[in-house]
């Protein structure tokens, strides 16, 4: 189970008793599929005025190694430093469109942590923005999105984003082409 640094920052009181509300988790990692499952959290949800979405980040849990030279309070203010500048995109977004919301973050392995954390604010689903791949990528990579749907048994929406760059959809990002490129050239030379 991962340690979970749960907390809400920059929240709204809810208007609603807790049982009224529709709450619904989106995580956010200030990409730009992220923003397009917040979107459509809105566009489909936002309607309502009994809907509270929550956009939650992961942070990466430290390793043990590292972390026994950090005090705690560093940790935490580390992990929400960075938490609060991957959802500023979602924020902003849910601030003009004038919707009850609360930023969490969370610490841990992804999949884990987000059903914990929904578990634990009471969602009744979970969106997520996901990228286009073919069924090769999708069995070798361990995603977000994979994760979350083998630990989940809140209903998750997957909404389908940008299809990935060629090169990466083979697994070679586009940063190691070209140092791939310098490598062969470097052995031909």
């Amino acid at each position: 189970m991962p340690n979970s640094l749960n907390q809400v920052l920059d929240g709204r009181s809810h208007k609603k008793e807790d049982s009224l509300m529709n709450k619904i988790l989106i995580p956010v990692d200030g990409s730009k599929n992220s923003d397009l499952a917040v979107k459509h959290a809105v566009k489909v949800y936002g309607g309502d005025p009994n809907t509270h979405f929550y956009i939650c980040n992961v942070q990466p849990k430290l390793y043990r190694h590292i972390a026994k030279f950090l005090s705690k309070n560093d940790i935490n203010a580390w992990h929400a430093e960075r938490a609060q500048l991957a959802a500023s995109s979602a924020s902003q977004y849910l601030e003009k469109s004038g919707v009850n919301f609360t930023f969490t973050y969370v610490s841990g392995d992804s999949g884990v942590a987000l059903t914990d954390e929904a578990h634990r604010l009471g969602c009744s689903r979970i969106v997520i923005a996901t990228y286009k791949k073919n069924s090769l990528s999708r069995l070798f990579e361990n995603s977000t999105t994979a994760r979350l749907l083998e630990t989940s048994d809140i209903p998750v929406e997957i909404v389908t984003g940008e299809t990935l760059p060629v090169l990466e959809r083979w697994g070679i990002p586009a940063l190691g082409v070209s140092a791939a490129t310098a490598i062969v050239a470097v052995v031909i030379d």
